[in-house]
């Protein structure tokens, strides 16, 4: 028997408006590097409004779909 490897994943802290508090989403660096690119771009005026990205929730795979118009901020990388 073999033991599967762990997925390694980056927190992202993502607070969307209307809500006091934030939520942490666990990625994959390729995942985590979209998402990141798309939120710069957006933030720089692209018209890009948001997608889907697939995440790691206690241990299972999760796509989560984001519109960027909701977001209040995001904290790439840290672990909490």
């Amino acid at each position: 028997m073999t033991m599967l490897e762990p997925v390694m994943t980056l927190p992202v802290r993502i607070r969307f408006s209307g809500t006091p508090s934030a939520e942490t989403f666990h990625m994959i660096p390729r995942e985590c590097a979209r998402f990141h690119a798309d939120w710069k771009s957006f933030l720089a005026g692209s018209g890009v409004i948001g997608s889907c990205y697939a995440t790691e929730e206690a241990d299972q795979p999760l796509v989560i779909s984001l519109n960027f118009n909701m977001i209040a901020y995001i904290e790439p990388g840290k672990n909490y």
